[in-house]
């Protein structure tokens, strides 16, 4: 009986003690997952204990005893050592609680933030006997607070910076809300009506002085109006009045350059207009003489002008092909060395969603076993949102990969696209040329907050490799594509749509690709259903330096080497079909094989 008592009760010890070291391995787990350690100090032999994870957090291998005092110091911060020696004597002077932070450097040289909290225990007579207590690594927050706090700094570094350019700028600039009222203005606009710029806040063109007359219009005067212009600006369209006359506060009759823009907040709705104004007086009187002395010279400048763009025409085709072999070389220089570092993310990816996979199952097993965890861990887990970090993070490792695939997809297109440089004719795939610099314009093709996206409609026919300089071909397609998508924004901007040799009106604009081979011929078709042109510029479009874009948008050179580049490189011919409102069509032909 006796035996069997006894055997009964070391069966139990035992449950007991394997049941204590299973209790003892998920505390330990669970501050290794929460970067919390305990750790007490026994004030009469100075004798310390720390967890596991107080070992850890330090940068130190677990061992059965802490380390010495002296090995302790070390490794806290200079300007944190006397804090930490403050609060430890006053805890061991009377009984009280202790919350601060602490500096540490791990052997490995790394500084790490610490939380330290704990509290005296005192025996029967009130003297303090031990010291108990936590500490948590907050290496992450306190790096988040600093960049928040350097943010801030940049901030208010960024607003008197604006607030420098604006008191010192000679130009007026101006804001109003959607009710016509200043919100902003300059020194130099309040000067110029006669006001201070705390006068001007908040009132509207009106109650500042200006007649209705100039405020609303009037079109018998041929006077436009400010409302007209804000109103304007306010739908989200930029508004420019160049040499615009107006009269100012000395009385003066001053020409200036007014230009108005709507103002977006984050949600991208218009909240205001932006208004600046820049005194072109002596610009424009100068301008004015400059042209009474060009009309004089008219004759002798045509004369030179001809022989100067023959010139340059020479020199530009030589530049050209000098810059897109340069261009050739440093393109696909870069995507190679893009390639590697993104491959090198993608690959690791897979093994960060298999591992967190498994720590979110490890967790999901904690809280269905331990529903109700210590008060510090429910603490912490409110803190840092537990619930939605087990909802998103392999919803951001998906966009993640979803991301780099799109990065080793743009590499491959400038890859394809980079052989500007190779000098000899190679049998390719024409489509991938095509492809490739679609990629590249992507961003033109997408949509914008004004502006719908282009729609690609590829008819791609059976096409066998083709005989060609690869690289020259492709800049033929990438000048092509840009002059449809210059085409397509135009057009869209008076709200017309057309497409060549369709009767129906389309609401979207489009760009057509056809290839097709007939007799041992490669026709490419680029069509566009934009504005089309007149014959007259139809038939000038292949000219040196002849462009129909605005000054700064264009050389006029792009259209002019593309038919170089078919004509005389491969044998082929570049022909253009376009009548106003039909949209514009080009069509290149070349061999399969070159002679």
């Amino acid at each position: 009986m006796d035996i069997s008592n006894n055997f009964v009760h070391t069966t139990q010890e035992t449950e007991t003690e394997i049941a204590l070291r299973q209790s003892q391995q998920r505390l330990q787990e669970a501050q290794r997952i929460a970067h919390i350690g305990n750790w007490e100090i026994d004030v009469a032999t100075q004798i310390t204990i720390w967890s596991e994870e107080v070992f850890r957090i330090f940068g130190l291998e677990p061992r059965p005893e802490a380390p010495p005092p002296h090995e302790h110091k070390q490794q806290i911060h200079p300007d944190d050592l006397l804090v930490w020696q403050k609060k430890l004597e006053q805890a061991i002077a009377q009984p009280t609680t202790f919350n601060f932070d602490l500096r540490i450097y791990r052997p490995d040289g790394s500084l790490r933030y610490l939380n330290i909290i704990g509290e005296s225990q005192a025996d029967e007579s009130g003297q303090v006997i031990k010291l108990v207590g936590t500490v948590m690594d907050i290496s992450e927050r306190k790096q988040a607070e600093i960049a928040l706090q350097q943010v801030l700094q940049q901030t208010d570094y960024q607003s008197c910076l604006l607030q420098a350019v604006l008191n010192s700028t000679p130009d007026w600039i101006f804001a109003k809300d959607t009710n016509f009222r200043y919100i902003l203005a300059s020194r130099s606009y309040a000067a110029a009506i006669g006001k201070t710029v705390e006068e001007i806040l908040g009132k509207d063109d009106l109650e500042l002085g200006f007649s209705e007359e100039l405020v609303f219009g009037n079109s018998a005067k041929g006077i436009r109006g400010f409302r007209a212009d804000d109103r304007t600006a306010l739908a989200g369209k930029p508004v420019c009045n160049s040499f615009d006359p107006a009269t100012i506060a000395d009385g003066s009759l001053r020409i200036f350059d007014i230009r108005k823009n709507p103002l977006y907040d984050l949600d991208g709705k218009v909240f205001g207009v932006l208004g600046l104004s820049r005194d072109l007086t002596e610009r424009y009187h100068a301008e004015e003489a400059m042209r009474r002395s060009e009309a004089q010279l008219k004759e002798k400048a045509e004369e030179l002008t001809r022989t100067l763009q023959e010139l340059q025409q020479t020199q530009m085709q030589m530049i050209h092909s000098e810059k897109m072999s340069s261009l050739g070389q440093l393109v696909a220089g870069v995507a190679h060395e893009i390639n590697n570092p993104v491959n090198f993310i993608h690959g690791n990816l897979s093994h960060a969603n298999q591992y967190s996979h498994e720590i979110l199952e490890l967790l999901a097993l904690y809280q269905k076993h331990y529903p109700i965890p210590h008060l510090e861990i429910q603490k912490q887990a409110e803190a840092i949102d537990l619930e939605f970090i087990q909802q998103d993070l392999l919803k951001l490792l998906s966009s993640m990969r979803v991301g780099t695939e799109r990065i080793q997809s743009i590499v491959a297109s400038l890859r394809t696209f980079s052989r500007m440089d190779e000098s000899e004719m190679k049998k390719v795939n024409i489509h991938d040329g095509i492809d490739s610099t679609l990629m590249i314009l992507q961003h033109k093709l997408k949509g914008k907050s004004s502006y719908p996206q282009i729609q690609v409609i590829k008819e791609y026919g059976d096409l066998p490799l083709v005989e060609c300089y690869p690289g020259q071909l492709n800049q033929v397609f990438m000048n092509i594509l840009s002059n449809a998508i210059d085409a397509l924004e135009e057009a869209f901007s008076i709200g017309f749509w057309s497409f060549e040799g369709d009767e129906k009106q389309n609401n979207s604009p489009q760009i057509y690709i056809r290839t097709e081979v007939i007799h041992n011929q490669v026709f490419i078709h680029i069509a566009d259903n934009g504005l089309g042109m007149t014959e007259n510029i139809r038939q000038r479009i292949f000219d040196p330096f002849f462009t129909t874009k605005p000054v700064g948008k264009g050389t006029g050179m792009g259209l002019s080497i593309s038919y170089q580049i078919v004509t005389e490189k491969h044998d082929g011919s570049l022909y253009c079909v376009s009548k106003p409102d039909l949209g514009t069509e080009f069509i290149l032909q070349i061999p399969l094989k070159q002679k």
